[in-house]
């Protein structure tokens, strides 16, 4: 019996995005015994490697997609989304996910050393700026105000000491080992010593970006039963850790970012949350800091993902949804305590970011 194969191929779309394209074909399936081998593991790794696209983007056909033979559990993870005080959103152990373990946390406070679990982990923040530190064994610690759109990267090997006191929302990913050692055994021809992944914390990497939103997607529109379509994105994101995050990748130079300091940052994250309902203009929150407002637009942006507007639009809807739930206020003294200037103003920005009116929201 044929068994259906897919190509994935990936090039530069507009704007410097990234187009995924699926090719069915038909392919005898390939029966190996896992006895004695690495028992997640079903079939060795397939690939027919094509040239590379220009512009750096991947050019990378899979003639066979090996995938695992188990569903990926939260037991083989550090275990964050069995933490009491941890909100599971969504989780892909409930769907049956082999070749990845993801789960969408709201977390509580936080601090643990985590050992070397064997899979290399992802943290992708989704919402609400965080100060995390990070510490690797026999490495310095790093810290930063963590906030959308930043990554942090952790080898399966590492023990790693983790702190924060935020509330962050992120998106956890464990790939399978087996799955980044066939990317590297494929694309450097050699066992993983010798193309180790690097850790990365608080990065941007508009690839790696996707293949998480795409996964947050799975979780959250239904998607998540597709088991081929995520063994193809856990292999995108190998190739891609292996390329481009690994001990063989070639240095990336990129022009130092505008920044803040992590202290000024948590100051001013404070200014706006003690001011949500009143004057918050740039000029406002630059003064709170004593850097300029120029300055801050582009530095804020850095360092959270969003610009100072949209960052203080989203807590100000926190803010009116909080006051809905747990207050008896008119909706127009809502608007007022979360700094909208009118009831109307208020509605019009609720209803593009929380689908339903403030009223239909408080029934």
């Amino acid at each position: 019996m044929l068994a259906p194969c897919f190509s994935i191929l990936i090039d530069s779309g507009p704007c410097g995005l990234h187009n995924f394209h699926f090719n069915e074909q038909n392919h005898d399936p390939l029966r190996a015994s896992s006895r004695g081998r690495d028992p997640v593991r079903r079939t060795e790794s397939v690939y027919n490697r094509t040239v590379p696209s220009s512009g750096g983007a991947i050019g990378m056909q899979w003639s066979g997609i090996p995938f695992a033979q188990s569903v990926f559990m939260a037991g083989e993870t550090h275990g964050r989304v069995l933490r009491p005080g941890n909100r599971l959103l969504a989780h892909s152990q409930d769907i049956g996910w082999r070749s990845l373990h993801a789960a969408i946390i709201e977390e509580a406070p936080f601090e643990a050393i985590e050992p070397a679990i064997r899979h290399p982990s992802l943290i992708y923040h989704l919402r609400r700026p965080t100060e995390v530190s990070r510490r690797i064994e026999g490495t310095r610690a790093e810290k930063a105000l963590i906030g959308p759109r930043r990554l942090c990267l952790t080898p399966g090997d590492a023990t790693t000491a983790w702190r924060h006191s935020g509330r962050p929302e992120i998106l956890q990913i464990y790939l399978r080992q087996s799955i980044f050692e066939a990317a590297v055994g494929e694309i450097y021809g050699s066992d993983t010593a010798s193309a180790e992944l690097v850790p990365r914390f608080a990065i941007l990497d508009p690839l790696l970006e996707q293949l998480a939103i795409a996964i947050a997607s799975a979780l959250r529109d239904g998607t998540a039963e597709d088991g081929l379509y995520i063994d193809a994105i856990a292999h995108m994101m190998a190739v891609h850790l292996a390329r481009t995050h690994s001990s063989r990748s070639r240095p990336v130079r990129t022009p130092p970012p505008q920044v803040i300091s992590s202290g000024k940052m948590s100051r001013l994250i404070e200014f706006i949350e003690e001011n949500l309902d009143g004057d918050l203009s740039l000029h406002a929150m630059a003064q709170a800091v004593e850097i300029s407002p120029l300055y801050l637009a582009r530095a804020f942006k850095t360092a959270v993902g969003q610009s100072p507007h949209q960052y203080v639009l989203v807590r100000r809807i926190e803010r009116a949804k909080e006051l809905l739930r747990n207050t008896d206020l008119p909706v127009v003294d809502v608007a007022m305590a979360a700094g909208f200037s009118s009831q109307s103003h208020l509605s019009h920005w609720f209803l593009r970011h929380v689908g339903v009116s403030p009223a239909a929201y408080r029934r």
